[in-house]
């Protein structure tokens, strides 16, 4: 009985301290020249234009360079014109992915897809204004 008594008093005493903390700490009104906190002012995307993505509309396609062979459901792929097997240019486009090989024969992989263009591939290191000037990057 005693320890219900303490209890209840403990728990008033508790309430009465935190009505007298919260009271003492109300937040003055705000001044005229402060906006209310709901209309909070919008602002451009966080990252500057030269860090941001290109749009879909604006990407044509990614490139990346693989210089070791690609091995393809456990075989190496070779170019069906010279025969290279290594030192490929691995384009991901709309059309699906394809591979570049150094003497400029180009073909559709159709065993491979932008999931794993995207897994295979590192960020985006430069943007170029045609094919060319990317291919010209990579060392083709």
């Amino acid at each position: 009985m005693f320890g219900r008594n303490r209890e209840r008093r403990e728990r008033l005493e508790a309430q009465q301290r935190w009505e007298a903390w919260s009271a003492a700490h109300v937040e003055p009104p705000l001044e005229p020249d402060h906006q209310a906190p709901g209309s909070v002012p919008v602002v451009d995307d966080f990252l500057p234009p030269d860090l941001r993505l290109p749009t879909r509309e604006e990407l044509a396609g990614m490139l990346m360079a693989h210089d070791s062979p690609l091995v393809l459901d456990g075989e190496v792929r070779a170019c069906s014109d010279c025969g290279a097997y290594r030192k490929w240019i691995v384009a991901s486009t709309n059309d699906g992915v394809w591979l570049r090989c150094p003497a400029g024969h180009q073909q559709v992989e159709p065993r491979l897809d932008a999931a794993w263009f995207n897994t295979i591939s590192g960020p985006i290191t430069a943007q170029h204004a045609s094919y060319e000037a990317c291919l010209r990057f990579l060392g083709h």
